[in-house]
């Protein structure tokens, strides 16, 4: 191999954290099945239903952290993911891929945030945590409550296959501590 041959971290620990005792990016691959990107929290009634927007798509979840920051996540798997979790581009990938790292990846985080998959689960939180943005969003922007339940999109989705492998990974990772 040459000098330039970057290698991947392999986890040689036989319950499969590494020497830090972190979930292994070998072992979890989870960064690489979706796209997060940052929008508003809900502050005003305009961004509360912008968020309610994105519920309103198959695949689409939103993801408060315990800083306040909202992202909105798109479950796709990257092209480029082997079945082993390996990078089938790795010396030639993206920055954005060249910054993750198994010690800043969610999965080995102490600290949790929340997901929501459906309009109303979110608009539950949105009343506890601001009643009156919630009250200006239920004047004029909500249809029917049947519109505001999770889709049932077959057994894969039920729960979301991200949240069931985060939780997975999740629980390897706690066993440590």
């Amino acid at each position: 191999m040459g000098k330039n041959k970057r290698q991947l971290p392999v986890s040689s620990d036989r319950i499969g954290l590494d020497r830090k005792g972190n979930v292994p990016c070998l072992k979890c691959g989870l960064c690489c099945s979706y796209i997060a990107v940052a929008i508003d929290g809900p502050d005003n009634v305009k961004a509360a239903t912008e968020i309610l927007w994105h519920l309103y798509h198959d695949h689409v979840s939103i993801y408060r952290d315990s800083d306040d920051e909202w992202m909105v996540q798109f479950e796709t798997r990257c092209r480029h993911l082997a079945s082993d979790n390996k990078c089938k581009i790795y010396e030639t990938r993206p920055h954005i891929c060249r910054t993750y790292s198994e010690d800043t990846c969610e999965v080995n985080a102490h600290d949790e945030g929340t997901s929501f998959y459906a309009p109303d689960a979110y608009l539950a939180y949105l009343k506890t945590r601001s009643p009156r943005i919630y009250a200006g969003v239920q004047k004029g922007f909500l249809p029917g409550p049947e519109h505001l339940k999770a889709r049932n999109l077959g057994p894969e989705r039920s729960p979301p296959r991200f949240e069931q492998r985060f939780l997975a990974l999740r629980a390897a990772h706690e066993q440590r501590d």
